[in-house]
């Protein structure tokens, strides 16, 4: 490995924005900064390509890094991997879905047990209207979940929510209307 980024807005718990990177060793940075002499000024060099920025994001992460502290993080880390696992082991479960893999972290992927009976970007769609957003990928067709701590509280109206989405596919496959689905085959 020769680097490694961080986007703290994810599981930092801070305003998008502030980010780092971090190399293994000093040459390796040395090719990261940003030098012109294409314009009046003269030489300009900054250590990426945004150049000047506010310092507003640093801050802020800076201060909810201070708050939260050791203890924070692992609470929250704590949170988000129960409520992950809760996820997983409800999906593992499930007759109609099939979870691509058991989740090493917070990451959960999974798809219809059968394609040809559960469209899952349905799912997906009727799961939009309850208020959830769930991301899409494919190949094979399948929905994403990053679990976060947020979500700790919020795991079986979600759980539920699913179960109910799927029923309403289900239904609506089963009787033949396929409205705003698509092709279900």
């Amino acid at each position: 490995m020769t680097s490694i980024s961080v986007d703290l807005h994810k599981y930092g718990y801070t305003s998008k924005g502030a980010s780092v990177v971090m190399y293994r060793n000093k040459l390796l940075r040395a090719h990261q900064g940003f030098f012109t002499d294409n314009w009046l000024g003269g030489l300009y060099a900054s250590s990426g390509m945004l150049g000047t920025k506010s310092g507003g994001s640093i801050a802020s992460a800076w201060a909810v890094l201070r708050y939260l502290g050791d203890n924070g993080y692992t609470t929250l880390t704590k949170q988000a991997r129960e409520a992950c696992v809760q996820l997983a082991d409800h999906i593992a479960q499930h007759p109609h879905l099939i979870l691509r893999a058991y989740p090493d972290s917070t990451l959960i992927c999974f798809g219809a047990a059968d394609p040809t009976a559960l469209n899952v970007f349905a799912v997906a769609d009727e799961l939009r209207t309850r208020g959830w957003y769930v991301d899409r990928q494919s190949p094979p067709d399948s929905l994403h979940c990053t679990v976060n701590a947020i979500h700790h509280d919020k795991i079986n109206e979600f759980i539920a929510d699913l179960d109910a989405t799927i029923n309403v596919v289900l239904h609506t496959h089963l009787s033949g209307d396929i409205g705003s689905y698509g092709n279900l085959e």
